[in-house]
């Protein structure tokens, strides 16, 4: 009688812990699109403290891109906040941005995000890592190619 009665209360504990952890991941999902939210809002505005509140500072930006030489670009996430000097492109109103959230593991995530400028097309891949509770970006990889 105890052989059957413990598949049961295992089948039913794991009931009552599949609603806590699909409410976290949901939670945890939310959370990066909130972040990525952001990011999008510090594109368009250019403002560096919106940027600052999303990127690790000591997280890695790294890429490519044809228009911007042969080289691969680097900088840290300070270093690539920094670069959003308050003044947004000229042709902002032209850009189109859209995102998409790929994966979210744990305290990974991996969103990729599609960027369609004028004269440009790109997309970058962003990994956000929870510290702490709280989701930032740790690195920003990117290519894009002219039009």
């Amino acid at each position: 009688m105890t052989s059957s009665i413990r598949p049961l209360a295992f089948a039913g504990a794991l009931l009552l812990l599949l609603p806590t952890a699909a409410a976290a991941q949901s939670s945890d999902r939310e959370a990066v699109d909130q972040v990525m939210q952001t990011f999008m809002r510090a594109y368009r505005s250019a403002d560096n403290t919106l940027a600052k509140q999303v990127f690790r500072s000591d997280g890695v930006m790294i890429g490519y891109s044809e228009a911007r030489g042969p080289a691969l670009a680097s900088r840290t996430g300070e270093q690539f906040a920094e670069g959003f000097d308050g003044k947004p492109a000229a042709n902002e109103a032209q850009r189109k941005r859209s995102y998409q959230i790929v994966d979210v593991a744990r305290n990974l995530a991996a969103v990729r995000v599609n960027l369609d400028y004028p004269g440009w097309d790109g997309v970058d891949y962003v990994v956000l890592l929870k510290t702490d509770g709280q989701w930032k970006i740790m690195s920003k990889s990117w290519t894009g190619v002219p039009k």
